[in-house]
């Protein structure tokens, strides 16, 4: 009896864990990109697949989010101070993605930097 019933709740974990979602190539990653004068921080390293950066400025001058890599570009619309906006970028494996604030000479002032897909 005991044997049986050990058999059975091990078969139920075994169906269970089955049954749990796991994060796939086919998940989506959310980076928070927050922009303030001077400066652009990522919440995150983006990975490969498809990644939604949500843009905040959180500064006083008017901002926009680019990047680019693979030989594609994506960019948000000029934002005011206290604007946000979302772009969706299908990120490659191992290609290095470089991202500014194409602003006057905000890119210049710090509102840049890159990362490698991972």
């Amino acid at each position: 009896m005991k044997k049986t019933l050990l058999l059975l709740l091990a078969s139920l974990g075994a169906t269970a864990a089955l049954l749990v979602p796991t994060l796939g190539s086919g998940a989506t990653q959310t980076v928070r990109v927050k922009e303030v004068d001077g400066a652009i921080s990522l919440s995150a390293r983006p990975k490969a697949g498809t990644v939604r950066f949500v843009v905040r400025n959180a500064g006083g001058d008017e901002h926009n989010f680019m990047l680019r890599g693979g030989g594609k570009r994506w960019g948000t619309r000029l934002l005011a101070g206290g604007g946000s906006a979302t772009i969706v970028a299908k990120l490659r494996k191992g290609v290095r993605y470089s991202w500014w604030c194409a602003v006057s000479d905000h890119a210049s002032e710090g509102m840049r930097g890159s990362f490698r897909a991972r």
